[in-house]
């Protein structure tokens, strides 16, 4: 790897992991969970469900960690912008080393976001559900499941840090990333799937294998995030040259 590049990614893996708020970050990865477990009543009715249903409930809800993804990713270009040290860091560095350098640290972040909300959902339900519901929730397809939720997280990651770049502005990117696919995107999902599956909130939510009627499987839900992903990079780069930093 180049040197210059590899001091460039430290640099942002330190900017983004220093301070308090990456531990804020990792605590959203249980709560928002746990937030969207409490419309479903679960697992207090856990001992209702099959052990398909249990372990398609887990896995869903685990889905909803790709949200806190998304606000990581952006989190890497909106720190520096709530700083006003972006600007210094794009005449530093120049843009297009700043802006790769800021990708792959988002997928860095997106594979620990990812990682540390699993465990740390999973942890607290086992604290919570009787020994039979612990054992349906390791069955056949957790394998699939949580590779699922890990890359639907990444490119939940890499979304976010373009819409950083796109917004830069670090309340409303948390609108953006966090508050509209919970209030907006997550009830449309459950509704209108047949639209939600074509906005990168439920592309994402089939990456994942979310246990809704009418989303894409994970392989058409891929290829139509890469879509989201690549038209949202073209309008990083055109508002990064627009703006001239």
């Amino acid at each position: 790897m180049n040197p210059a590049f590899a001091g460039g990614l430290r640099a942002e893996l330190l900017r983004y992991f220093s301070g308090y708020s990456a531990l804020g970050v990792l605590a959203f990865t249980a709560l928002v969970p746990w937030f969207v477990a409490n419309f479903f009543g679960w697992p207090d009715n856990s001992a209702k469900f099959s052990s398909t249903q249990n372990g398609q409930t887990f896995w869903g809800l685990a889905a909803t960690i790709t949200i806190v993804a998304t606000f990581a990713g952006s989190y890497i270009v909106t720190r520096e912008a709530y700083y006003g040290t972006l600007r210094r860091s794009v005449a530093m560095s120049g843009p297009a080393h700043l802006v790769g350098t800021k990708y792959i640290a988002s997928l860095v972040v997106g594979l620990l976001t990812a990682a540390t909300g699993v465990a740390l959902w999973s942890g607290s339900v086992a604290l919570i559900v009787s020994p039979e519901v612990r054992a349906d929730l390791v069955g056949g397809e957790s394998l699939r499941a949580l590779l699922g939720v890990i890359v639907a997280s990444v490119v939940g990651c890499l979304w976010g840090c373009s819409l950083g770049w796109i917004i830069r502005h670090y309340y409303a990117t948390t609108i953006v990333t966090m508050l509209i696919p919970l209030a907006l995107e997550l009830p449309l999902m459950a509704n209108f799937p047949e639209i939600a599956r074509w906005l990168p909130s439920g592309a994402l939510a089939g990456i994942a294998s979310l246990p809704l009627e009418g989303l894409l499987e994970p392989l058409p839900a891929f290829l139509v995030a890469l879509g989201w992903l690549a038209a949202a990079g073209a309008g990083a780069m055109w508002t990064l040259r627009r703006r001239g930093a």
